[in-house]
Parts: structure tokens; sequence; C-alpha cells
């Protein structure tokens, strides 16, 4: 038993955040999330996939706690009348029961209400893409359309690839204000102006003069476009990353963030909060507009 404890796991993280437009508040997320639990609702993946919660539990106790472990579980559900008999080459209706499905596979997601962010493994047999679409159509499913904002978190490198490449021809963005992310000068200023004018949602479309790139210096317009993107949104970019290379496009959603995080058994929760509050940490600064 103690070799288990004390065995090192090592693995690479995806992180996707979850953001209430309003009532930005830790109690506000527990809230929602023991919500989506209670009803657990069918979300349809593609065909006859889909995907719905396989087993949870609250850490740190059910009223407050510091993490929620939700194992999530796509499957197919079986058509009855979908099978066909290849020896007598005929349909056949097959009785199985609604609750009997097939082709299971399930990832493990740990939330941390205080940071709004949830991690989980590379390695996950539900892929990114499932656990964004659940939770996007989940929300919708149990509350108000548009409530809440699910994005995962953009690589830092492809940010810094963007500000810095040779000539930046064109940027188009989708973003929304932040939740109190830690943020400072312009990008905090242009964050702030976002939420103030009441928009949920700003699409920015910017182009360079023919042969000229855009300017991207820091703390600049740019410079916040990208830094908000970064959690809060996606972004699209035709550059040349150096003089020699050639122009290409880039897309945030094919470059999410990559964290490596190592620990041993008994203390992986405690890694996962620690660097989930070390870096989106709020700093108290909860907004119940």
């Amino acid at each position: 038993m103690n070799k288990e404890k004390n065995a090192k796991i090592r693995g690479s993280w995806y992180t996707v955040n979850i953001k209430a437009l309003t009532n930005q508040t830790t109690e506000n997320y527990i809230r929602v999330f023991k919500k989506l639990i209670e009803n657990d609702p069918l979300v349809p993946l593609q065909g006859s996939k889909h995907i719905s919660i396989d087993k949870f539990d609250y850490v740190g106790g059910i009223d407050n706690p510091r993490m929620i472990i939700l194992t999530l579980c796509a499957y197919d559900i079986m058509d009855p009348d979908a099978f066909y008999d290849i020896k007598k080459k005929q349909q056949v209706m097959v009785d199985i029961s609604p609750d009997v499905v097939s082709n299971k596979k399930d990832g493990v997601l740990y939330f941390v209400p205080k940071t709004h962010r949830l991690m989980i493994l590379k390695s996950s047999k539900i892929s990114l893409k499932q656990v964004v679409k659940y939770f996007t159509i989940g929300f919708e499913m149990i509350e108000e359309k548009d409530e809440f904002d699910v994005n995962v978190e953009v690589s830092s490198e492809l940010i810094e690839t963007i500000k810095n490449s040779h000539i930046l021809y064109s940027l188009e963005a989708q973003l929304s204000y932040s939740n109190s992310d830690p943020s400072e000068g312009f990008v905090k200023l242009f964050g702030g102006e976002v939420k103030d004018a009441g928009a949920e949602k700003v699409d920015i479309k910017m182009r360079g003069g023919k042969g000229r790139s855009l300017k991207a210096k820091d703390d600049g317009l740019i410079d916040a476009i990208l830094q908000l993107v970064k959690s809060n949104g996606t972004a699209k970019a035709r550059i040349k990353k150096t003089q020699e290379s050639s122009p290409e496009t880039v897309e945030t959603k094919n470059f999410p963030e990559i964290v490596h995080l190592e620990g041993k058994q008994d203390n992986l929760l405690t890694v996962i909060v620690k660097y989930l509050t070390g870096k989106f940490g709020t700093d108290g600064r909860e907004d119940k507009s």
C-alpha cells in the first residue's frame, strides 16, 4: 500500500476555463456543478455516441469543496432496430435494455471552483473536444442559454509566436472578458471595458496594409486581445514567423496549453489545486454582478 502511495504520477494535462458570464463567484460555480451532477444531462456527441456523468466526488465536503472530481463516460446507445443478420440477409430487431450501451470510454476531470478551471489528462480516453462539448451543451440544458463560457486554455508559446512573428498579416478573434483572472496594464483595462460594455462576445478582425505588418507591441491592443484569448476565446492569425519562412495560418483551437505536472499518488489532488490557484487564483476579487 505504501508503495502505491509513494508512486510518482507524471502526466501532461489540458486546462479548461469554465466561466460564468454573471455572478462570477466560487459559490455559483459550486452550485452549477451540483446541478449538473443532480440532473446528469445526456449530451449527444456524434451519431449514436453520447456522454454523461459516471462518477463524482466532492473533495473537502459537499458544501464548500476545494475540488469536484467528475468521471465522464462516453458510449454508443444501441438502436434495437439497427441490427442485421448476415446469414439470413435480413434486418432483425434485438431486445436490448436502454441502459445497456457499447464502446464505453471514460475520463476523469478535476475541477477547482476557486479558479473555475478543470484539468484533464492529455492521455484521457475522452477527448478534449468531447469535454468542451459536454459542458457547453450540458450547461445549456440545465441553465439559461449563454450563462457560461467554456474555453480551452491556449498555448502560451503560440500566443508569443503570433505576437513576435516577423509579419502579422491579419488577426481574427472571438473573445469575452475574464473572470477576474490576474492581469495588469492595458490587458486589464481592455478586458474591463469589454465587460462594462455589457458584451458577452466580441468579434475582432484586423488586417495590416498591403505588405505591412500589424504592430503587436507589449501592452498594446493586439497584446491585450491575445492575452484575453488565451483563457477566454479563440483566434486565427495569418503570420510569417521569420523573414525566411513562408506565410501560414495558425488557429488557437489547434494549440491547447499542455501542462506537465508530477506528484505522488497520495498528493496528486494537492498538486493540481496548487498549480491552478497559483496561476489563476482570483485574489478574492469575485464579481457578483
